[in-house]
């Protein structure tokens, strides 16, 4: 009797603690540090301040060593903002201006791709054939790979440093129709921080969520660090211009990818210096 009340006992042990443990239960104590936290908000802003300002969009490719942690198969993070969108924690947007959204079900139609296939239908007439088509699941995980972020470059006089605030996130992911690729486009657009106006921003969701820290299993810090810190890699594609062009746009940049480079650098060096 005693011995199958020490069983029972270990069983219900073993049950509280693994649910104890949440998402990630690799570990032999309770994580709570992480779930408890709340978003810092950036310091005020006066427009009086502002002696300096730049609106740029760049793009992170998670393919690329140092953002291989946004893939963390675990928590990824293209994983994270297309669940937050289907549940209706996200508003998804249309545009950068942040002014027209999508339904759910435009978004969760988004992505899939489509192929057709010519069947024979008359094993005597290889002519005879039908068209199959054939549709494969947006898998975000798998297609999403790039993230197109919106910030502005401020310099504030009376604290004598540059900000830098991210506005909006935007996963992107190639595009397929008939086997033709039609290039990288947005998923859609997601506000970054909330405003007078709004209520859901990516940053609630962020402060919450773990990425992979190379360096120490026990110091995992949140996607929220993640872009706070700028723990990145990425590369400018555009600059605020009158045209409204990406620097690819422009004839001398079209055909020569070390010239965009080099203008990319040229655009992120007074936020460089003000660092």
């Amino acid at each position: 009797m005693k011995k199958l009340f020490f069983v029972l006992l270990t069983i219900t042990a073993l049950c509280g603690s693994s649910s104890a443990q949440g998402v990630y239960d690799d570990f032999i104590y309770t994580r709570q540090a992480v779930q408890e936290r709340k978003v810092v908000p950036w310091p005020y802003l006066r427009e009086a301040d502002v002696f300096w300002a730049k609106r740029i969009v760049r793009v992170i490719d998670v393919r690329e060593k140092q953002n291989q942690c946004m893939q963390w198969p675990k928590n990824p993070l293209s994983l994270i903002l297309y669940n937050a969108v289907l549940s209706g924690k996200l508003i998804p947007y249309t545009n950068d201006s942040l002014s027209s959204v999508f339904t759910v079900e435009e978004v969760s139609r988004k992505g899939a791709d489509t192929t057709y296939q010519e069947t024979p239908i008359d094993p005597n007439d290889p002519t005879l054939t039908e068209t199959d088509t054939i549709v494969t699941p947006f898998d975000p995980s798998e297609r999403i790979k790039k993230f197109r972020i919106v910030e502005d470059w401020i310099f504030d006089k009376k604290e004598s440093r540059m900000f830098c605030r991210i506005i909006s996130i935007a996963p992107q992911y190639k595009e397929k129709i008939a086997g033709i690729d039609l290039g990288w486009v947005d998923l859609c657009v997601l506000k970054y921080h909330e405003d007078q106006n709004s209520e859901v921003d990516c940053r609630e969701i962020f402060v919450n969520m773990e990425v992979f820290n190379r360096q120490n299993d026990a110091a995992r810090v949140t996607y929220d660090d993640w872009f706070e810190q700028r723990l990145f890699s990425s590369y400018i594609t555009k600059e605020a211009n009158q045209y409204d062009n990406a620097i690819k746009d422009f004839a001398e940049f079209s055909n020569n990818g070390v010239a965009a480079l080099l203008e990319a650098e040229r655009i992120v060096e007074p936020a460089s210096r003000g660092k």
